[in-house]
């Protein structure tokens, strides 16, 4: 590498190929794991005795605490270790002779190992102190960019955010897409919340929320909001076609009632309440884009088939079904469901035929 043994590392830094390349091209890495598996092999074709390599990363992910990328230099791969919240952080100790290398102004750290009988050397170690320090500011900026993806698409939702990353921003900017329309609350939740504490309140939430949207994603419905005890989703048509968006949408709500009877039967069993719920579906034309103040944004769904939803899923409590389907949806679809007869909507002037899942009629 052409290191003299007494160079400072600020001497060292400029004149090696790895820190030009980290300086230049870092940051147009597409991922941390990308970043430093070409980190790696770089200092290994410069001369350091590197044989793996282990960065530890924190997060700001809802779910992921920390993150280990493991390289190994046997295959040039980097694995990827996720690290849970509440979960017990095992050690990241690497087999080898190993040293540590702080990436300044982060909470992040690298384990270096060599199969060197000796360690590393003195200059080695310098190196790779001073390698990390470079690498600082572009592992910043790529791990920022897939932080940023995955806050929004936790507040947002995986279509909403990919909308604003791609620069639907500004107020107004939205289109008008086809879709099923879902809409679904909890029953007696005022109730519910006078009966309990908070902490039980927000853990009823939490689990409700779960079983719902973990019936949604999979059927490729997307979260919109969460409104109170409330859940606003959509199933594009353009995506997969009419039919198969209602089937999906239909199938979900069979998915999150199912994990929803586990929920409640755990909970009674533990001598808490139930959480009874509706849904309404409908289909038809919303208007998908950034609604708001100038400074405080919306990216949410409003039309003519929200409000509908949104009505016909009012009808759950009087009419006894905890599933209501616009007509509309159940001529698209190829499920066999069971008529409720026509009803008024709230605002509209004109009855639809709305339709349950048959195995709820008694």
């Amino acid at each position: 590498m052409g290191m003299a043994s007494n160079a400072s590392r600020d001497a060292i830094v400029p004149g090696t190929p790895t820190v030009q390349w980290l300086m230049r091209e870092g940051a147009s890495m597409t991922g941390p794991g990308a970043l430093f598996a070409e980190l790696c092999s770089r200092i290994v074709g410069e001369g350091v005795p590197i044989t793996g390599a282990v960065l530890s990363l924190t997060s700001l992910d809802p779910v992921v605490a920390r993150t280990r990328l493991r390289w190994s230099r046997e295959d040039g791969r980097v694995l990827e270790e996720v690290l849970l919240h509440g979960m017990a952080a095992g050690a990241a100790s690497i087999e080898g002779k190993s040293v540590r290398s702080a990436v300044p102004g982060t909470e992040y750290e690298i384990e270096w190992r060599t199969g060197r009988a000796g360690g590393f050397a003195n200059e080695q170690r310098a190196y790779l102190d001073a390698v990390s320090a470079v690498m600082s500011a572009p592992l910043q900026v790529v791990v920022g960019r897939g932080l940023t993806r995955n806050l929004l698409q936790a507040y947002l939702g995986r279509r909403s955010a990919e909308r604003v990353l791609s620069g639907a921003v500004r107020r107004g900017i939205g289109e008008t897409i086809e879709a099923v329309v879902w809409i679904s609350d909890l029953r007696d939740f005022t109730l519910l919340s006078e009966a309990l504490s908070s902490d039980q309140i927000i853990t009823a939430l939490n689990d409700c929320c779960a079983r719902l949207v973990g019936g949604i994603q999979p059927f490729g419905g997307e979260v919109l909001k969460f409104i109170g005890d409330g859940l606003l989703a959509i199933f594009p048509l353009a995506i997969r076609g009419e039919r198969a968006a209602c089937d999906a949408a239909i199938a979900a709500v069979r998915a999150a009632r199912q994990g929803m009877a586990l929920l409640d039967a755990e909970r009674i069993r533990v001598g808490l309440p139930a959480l009874p719920f509706g849904v309404g579906l409908h289909v038809g034309a919303v208007v998908y884009g950034n609604i708001g103040a100038a400074d405080r944004l919306d990216f949410t769904a409003i039309g003519p088939a929200v409000n509908a939803a949104s009505r016909i899923e009012g009808l759950c409590r009087s009419l006894g079904y905890p599933v209501l389907i616009s007509e509309d949806v159940a001529s698209r679809s190829s499920s066999s469901l069971a008529r409720v007869g026509r009803h008024p909507l709230r605002g509209s002037a004109r009855p639809i035929e709305l339709f349950t899942l048959p195995e709820l009629v008694s």
